[in-house]
């Protein structure tokens, strides 16, 4: 048990980058029983998972007609925001006393108050602004065996992924060879032996 100043050491763990050692694998060989016959199968439905990273990409620029998902962006693209109240809670009380004002003009009532369409409308008649239709979409960055290595994964990598990462099961009920090696290392079949040292 560490005293109050120390900091308890983590466990080894392949998830974490620590080497291949009888720790190691014991850790790795828990956690995936846990995800793949144990307590998280009820998470996800399929004792054939494989955990994919994905990255979160947002598609601007796309026709307003297509999609029901508005930002505004201002500043020659440097400054943009996907809500009217995220735009509203960055102005100052001026910007906001003159945002009033032009949509009092447009529809008789305080920014604030008026339909989203017109909102967008608005922000579309600013100098310098653009209204224009987005989307996301997640894309593949890797695979893990085990869901602690997905994790690990994206707390590692999390600030070369701005826009957001996640855990995604996916089963690999048909991948015979990926689920033919996982049984033999959750049956005891495959195992860690030391390497002999020369």
């Amino acid at each position: 048990m560490p005293t109050e100043n120390q900091i308890a050491e983590p466990a080894p763990s392949l998830a974490t980058g620590h080497d291949l050692t009888a720790a190691s694998w014991a850790d790795f060989v828990t956690r995936l029983r846990y995800d793949c016959n144990g307590e998280r199968v009820r998470d996800h439905c399929t004792r054939d998972a494989i955990f994919i990273v994905e990255a979160r990409r947002i598609v601007c620029g796309l026709d307003m007609d297509y999609t029901e998902q508005r930002m505004v962006y201002w500043d020659s693209g440097e400054s943009a925001a996907y809500s009217i109240k995220e735009y509203w809670n960055d102005l100052s009380s001026y910007q906001k006393s003159q945002l009033n004002k032009k949509m009092q003009a447009w529809s008789e009532c305080q920014f604030m108050k008026a339909d989203e369409s017109d909102q967008w409308y608005v922000l579309g008649e600013l100098p310098e602004h653009t209204v224009t239709g987005w989307d996301d979409r997640w894309e593949y960055v890797n695979a893990h065996f085990t869901h602690a290595a997905a994790e690990a994964f994206i707390k590692r990598k999390k600030h070369d992924y701005r826009e957001g990462m996640r855990v995604y099961v996916e089963s690999q009920y048909y991948a015979w060879e990926f689920n033919a090696i996982k049984e033999a290392i959750l049956d005891g079949t495959l195992t860690y032996t030391p390497k002999e040292s020369a």
